[in-house]
């Protein structure tokens, strides 16, 4: 089977051979072939772009939002923080100027990545973070967002709303030039801490889940597959997350949601996209305890017809990991996610 074949029968649940991977950043091997939004050509510096290479804002730059970012970190493992307020009166909102979601520049190099991609018979997933939650929060501040939330729920829908237009404008720009060899839309929004979510359920529906359904029905009817990253305990939303039809979840803390209590909720409902815990299990380098750790996982949220796709960590030195571990995580996944 191609990787792409793999892909879609843990999607699906159609039976592959065995769970999907995804591991191209550490050991250049997986199914899945990455491609990403770039800034528009007149927001970045002279040079040569392509959707293959992801473009971070450096220390010192402001982004195409107005954020103006700062990272201490050289290497990559730290993106920063924007640390102004762009939006900094929730009245001003009217006032600001959206960026333009099909500007020239965005998909530069797109025809020869999906050429590569075919080529090698690869999933491909187009890369466009900080969904809603995350951008809203970078413009208007952390806690100027969740005191809106309570106290603006008005504006901050219409916020929410505004910022949805631009995600689905990425999605019609990505379909009108990929003209359907684009599977997967790809986002991010990180709503949980250690211990809940960042705000209550009941506000995440009100707001943000009518958004994300305008998004997530949007990629579907353009025929992608919808992956969505999200951080943190995120259990109170997960039932959410599949009614509003993401395909795929990607969850980097297995331990701090609980393995059986997602498996009650998710196992054969949705794909899960999954790295060893980041925080309670790659950090300790111990390899006993990765091996069980991959096993249960294929255990409890695989199903017999797919469902899984086992996934790296990138930044290694910011959870403090090795390379060798990350690996072992690799061949770990590749031994027990066989399904035939």
């Amino acid at each position: 089977m191609t990787g792409y074949e793999i892909i879609k029968g843990n999607i699906n649940f159609t039976g592959p051979d065995r769970i999907g991977l995804r591991f191209g950043r550490i050991a250049g091997k997986g199914d899945v072939y990455r491609i990403f939004v770039l800034p528009p050509e007149d927001k970045r510096p002279e040079g040569t772009y392509s959707v293959k290479k992801k473009i971070r804002p450096r220390n010192g730059e402001y982004d195409e939002w107005g954020c103006y970012w700062e990272s201490s970190d050289e290497t990559g493992s730290d993106m920063g923080q924007p640390t102004n307020i762009p939006i900094e009166d929730i009245e001003d909102l009217d006032d600001y100027v959206f960026p333009d979601p099909k500007a020239p520049g965005r998909f530069d190099g797109l025809e020869e990545a999906l050429a590569e991609a075919e080529a090698k018979g690869l999933y491909v997933q187009m890369n466009s973070p900080q969904c809603i939650f995350e951008r809203m929060h970078f413009l208007r501040g952390f806690e100027n967002t969740l005191m809106d939330c309570i106290v603006e729920p008005e504006a901050i829908s219409k916020m929410a709303e505004r910022l949805a237009d631009y995600q689905i404008g990425i999605i019609e720009e990505a379909y009108r030039l990929g003209k359907g060899r684009i599977h997967c839309y790809d986002t991010t929004d990180d709503w949980g801490t250690q211990n809940s979510l960042m705000i209550s359920p009941e506000l995440f529906r009100e707001i943000f889940k009518p958004q994300y359904k305008r998004i997530f029905d949007k990629a579907h009817e353009c025929g992608m597959d919808i992956r969505f990253h999200t951080d943190g305990k995120i259990n109170d939303i997960l039932e959410d997350l599949i009614e509003l039809g993401v395909d795929i979840i990607n969850i980097h803390q297995p331990r701090l949601v609980g393995i059986d209590e997602i498996s009650k909720i998710g196992r054969g409902r949705i794909c899960f996209e999954v790295a060893v815990d980041i925080q309670a299990t790659l950090p300790t380098g111990n390899k006993k305890l990765i091996e069980e750790e991959v096993k249960e996982l294929v255990e409890k949220w695989a199903t017999e017809k797919g469902g899984l796709i086992g996934v790296e960590y990138g930044y290694l030195n910011a959870i403090g990991t090795t390379k060798e571990s990350m690996l072992y995580a690799l061949e770990c996944f590749e031994k027990y996610g066989k399904l035939k």
